[in-house]
């Protein structure tokens, strides 16, 4: 029997047309993208290093598009605020994140966020890797890993360590690094980095786990014992990393990146990356970087989309074997 077809009114080809302006004017949108300002939220305060992290991608973007990345500071919630304005923005390439492993892959553990980390994103790129440093105090009896590892074991509960609050990357470091190695430190929270390592310092504390310790390890006030990374700091170039001791076999490190809403354009997410791959190589973004104990680390794709997966999962294993609760 042979098929009908229903004639096309002049309602239908009007709303076919008009279906195939919209579709050839986004096509037109994302190709000359950007042709606007673009917002990078920044979920934390003006000064830290996502900030500053932030603030260097968004000026190579401007630099290198020819159109205006202003970034908004959006603080609040433990950086779950900022994160959850960009899940809700719209996906047209407009409004990013500029975000730390926290707001992603650690938050959602601790508390009610109102976004999803996998559903309600679109990762773009890893920017940068912060260089946290195991140090101590000098009156500590070890110089090394081992001689730590060993102090602990034979007097459980004696060591202290500094975070700055409980749930943040500094304080999973140290629940990280106790767990690999079996041993029994306290942890300390404090309201930021800052006064963790005043007390440190002033000897309140015995250890930290936090890129805010590089430049008291570099002028002698505290002893470098571990980075905590993919490599050795630049900054610190004789202190290995804790991977080399053996230690961090889950890979957690403290990145910063951008992602935007879920279902951002191809197009512009291709944009986003070649300009970042381009930024992040370039010897004047690492000096700034590198300034503020930071590593230029560009990682997009489905690597990036696997470290998200990897790292989620191990940053929650230790949350819940821990019992870490938000502070």
């Amino acid at each position: 029997m042979p098929t009908r077809h229903t004639p096309l009114t002049r309602r239908g080809l009007a709303a076919l047309a008009g279906a195939g302006l919209v579709a050839g004017e986004a096509r037109a949108q994302q190709a000359e993208y950007p042709s606007r300002t673009v917002t990078i939220v920044v979920p934390f305060t003006p000064g830290g290093a996502a900030d500053t992290a932030g603030r260097v991608i968004a000026k190579g973007l401007s630099d290198r598009l020819g159109q205006s990345f202003v970034v908004e500071n959006r603080p609040g919630g433990g950086s779950t605020l900022g994160a959850g304005i960009v899940a809700r923005a719209a996906p047209d390439g407009y409004t990013l994140l500029a975000h730390s492993t926290g707001a992603v892959l650690i938050a959602p553990h601790l508390i009610n966020v109102p976004y999803d980390p996998f559903r309600s994103f679109t990762p773009i790129a890893m920017t940068c890797q912060s260089n946290s440093v195991v140090a101590a105090h000098p009156a500590v009896p070890f110089r090394d890993i081992p001689g730590l590892i060993a102090y602990a074991k034979a007097n459980p509960g004696k060591l202290r360590f500094g975070s700055s609050g409980n749930g943040t990357i500094t304080h999973l470091f140290g629940e990280i690094f106790k767990l690999e190695a079996g041993i029994d430190i306290e942890h300390v929270p404090y309201r930021g980095s800052s006064p963790a390592l005043v007390d440190l310092l002033a000897g309140r504390v015995e250890l930290i786990f936090d890129t805010i310790a590089t430049e008291p390890v570099r002028n002698g006030q505290l002893i470098g014992l571990a980075v905590v990374g993919e490599q050795r700091s630049p900054e610190l170039p004789d202190v290995p990393t804790l991977r080399e001791y053996g230690y961090n076999r889950g890979g957690a490190v403290s990145w910063f990146g951008l992602c935007g809403p879920a279902g951002l354009p191809d197009p512009i997410v291709a944009r986003l990356v070649r300009e970042i791959e381009a930024i992040c190589a370039d010897p004047e973004t690492a000096q700034a970087m590198v300034r503020i104990g930071l590593t230029p680390k560009f990682e997009a794709g489905d690597a990036l989309r696997a470290r998200w997966r990897r790292e989620y999962e191990v940053f929650g294993e230790v949350i819940r074997r821990a019992g870490v609760r938000p502070g």
